[in-house]
């Protein structure tokens, strides 16, 4: 396998982590990237940026610093995109199909793990 570099997306940064995750589109038409800064950028399939939008916490009183997007996904017709964070939620996002669209949460899914030693474990 060969790679050929076609282009920069993201300027370079000082410090660690600025992209935390990527995702193509089912299509190939659409590239989304998140930042260390939590903004998704969506760039099309030229590596063209058009579009961004910022996520949020599970919860505003903690702040908009107290959680990172670790993971994405895009639904099978690539107008959603399904955003995990840190902050044990994953927000569902439709993005639309075209370009501009507004950009708001469809589904939110808490994620939740109760833990119950069994037996000599843990004290």
């Amino acid at each position: 396998m060969q790679l050929k570099h076609l282009r920069t997306l993201l300027s370079p940064q000082d410090g660690a982590a600025k992209v935390t995750c990527m995702a193509w589109s089912h299509n190939n038409a659409k590239f989304a990237v998140c930042t260390v800064d939590r903004v998704v950028l969506l760039y099309d399939e030229h590596g063209e940026r058009r579009d961004k939008f910022s996520t949020k916490p599970a919860d505003m009183k903690y702040g908009r610093k107290s959680y990172m997007v670790k993971g994405m996904a895009f639904s099978p017709d690539s107008t959603k995109i399904a955003i995990g964070q840190t902050d044990n939620i994953i927000y569902v996002y439709k993005i639309g199909e075209d370009w501009g669209d507004k950009k708001v949460i469809c589904n939110k899914f808490i994620q939740t793990v109760k833990f119950r030693p069994g037996p000599g474990r843990l004290g």
